[in-house]
């Protein structure tokens, strides 16, 4: 069987290993750099204990309102409303307690084989940067942190391992760089990786075994005979069609692009994620750390420490607001004074990929029966790269696959 994908993120490239693996053929797409766009600047946790999907509970209209304040962690462009009406009413819908429920269960079955994928992809030989040194939820408000170790407990330490709770004084000796008198969750069996190094390794292992990665070369369209697709058409001529037995959509936030040419409609929007990797970073952290207050992550790395946080929708474009970066940095210089001093800065701005319910759209295309979709991790996608890549592969390979994928099928757009 010969597979063309198209997007190199850590979700495309982990679709590859899987089918690779598999036996089949495969050849991989990528508009840019491979592992070049929403996979570059995240966090790179890996957090089972904390995937949960974006709408929640207690979402109002008023708090809508609230989010077009361009210094809210959750921003709406306004210009970019008259698009989004739609999206966002059904992103409302989602905003109750059954349906947020449904989605955590959904995540922690499509989790529950990630730390054994990862430990295989080490073991396949794909080389990568990463830590076990769990990961550290810190909060101000103490109902707020038994509301989460609740959520934890009813998931099950099988779930997402041990959980640890740090009192002030607890949480200060773990941290000392910490500052605003914080309590925390600790999650030991959380990790966290390099997601650059990670796309580099499982790209550098690819083409080892043979598989064909072809990149800055965005695709035109697909040519089709009846509802199967015959090939990718991409804009460089000299490449010609790129022929295939079965198709897999996995662009991130510009997947909805794709499946449009093909005449169907994905509602995934782009959700504009932020970091700053400061290298050498004076502050130091011995894990990463979510601070609830702020809605900040930190990340440390080997030689660098990544702020990470805000979520924008404005729309597919990769414009970097200077505001939000200050919403960073703000957070960074209270929590974590010492953070933006180091030896150099990066700023990044990536297009994270938000469907209305928070999951992630992993199956085949309704109409199309050789073409798959797997997009709309939201800011989980180094946390359920493997999963997806593993499960998928088997749905393809195989017909079916040890993970349930009914809560993730793109048919529940209609």
């Amino acid at each position: 069987m010969k597979v063309a994908i198209v997007g190199g993120g850590v979700i495309g490239l982990c679709v590859a290993h899987y089918l690779k693996r598999g036996g089949a053929e495969v050849v991989l797409l990528e508009r840019g750099r491979v592992g070049g766009g929403c996979s570059e600047g995240n966090g790179g946790w890996v957090c089972p204990s904390i995937s949960r999907p974006l709408p929640a509970p207690g979402l109002t209209l008023t708090s809508l309102r609230w989010l077009l304040r361009s210094d809210s962690p959750l921003y709406i462009k306004p210009a970019a409303l008259p698009r989004l009406t739609g999206w966002l009413w059904a992103f409302r819908s989602h905003c109750n307690a059954d349906s947020y429920a449904k989605g955590v269960a959904a995540l922690a079955g499509l989790n529950a084989e990630t730390d054994r994928l990862y430990r295989g992809l080490a073991a396949d030989g794909v080389e990568f940067e990463q830590a076990e040194a769990g990961t550290i939820l810190a909060h101000d408000d103490e109902a707020e942190l038994e509301q989460v170790a609740g959520l934890l407990a009813k998931l099950g330490e099988d779930r997402v391992g041990t959980v640890d709770v740090l009192d002030r004084e607890a949480l200060a000796e773990a941290e000392p760089d910490l500052q605003g008198n914080l309590i925390g969750l600790h999650m030991r069996g959380d990790t966290h990786v390099r997601p650059e190094s990670l796309c580099a390794g499982l790209a550098a292992s690819l083409e080892a075994c043979g598989v064909r990665i072809i990149a800055g070369v965005e695709v035109a369209g697909f040519a089709r005979d009846g509802r199967r697709v015959r090939a990718v058409l991409p804009t460089r001529p000299a490449l010609g069609p790129i022929e295939a037995d079965v198709f897999v959509i996995a662009a991130g936030a510009e997947a909805a692009v794709l499946t449009a040419t093909l005449g169907r409609k994905l509602p995934v929007q782009a959700g504009k994620g932020y970091s700053i990797t400061v290298q050498n970073a004076r502050a130091r952290l011995s894990q990463p750390l979510h601070v609830a207050p702020a809605k900040i992550g930190f990340t440390p790395f080997r030689g660098a420490l990544r702020m990470i946080g805000t979520m924008e929708f404005s729309g597919m474009n990769l414009r970097l607001d200077p505001r939000r970066i200050a919403l960073l940095e703000r957070a960074a210089r209270r929590y974590l004074p010492g953070a933006l001093d180091g030896t150099a800065r990066v700023d990044w701005v990536g297009m994270r990929p938000v469907t209305p319910d928070g999951l992630p759209a992993i199956g085949r295309l309704p109409g199309l029966p050789n073409v798959w979709v797997a997009t709309g991790h939201q800011m989980l996608g180094v946390t359920l790269a493997p999963s997806t890549g593993w499960a998928l592969a088997q749905q393809i390979l195989e017909g079916h696959s040890d993970i349930d994928l009914a809560p993730f099928d793109p048919e529940r757009f209609g």
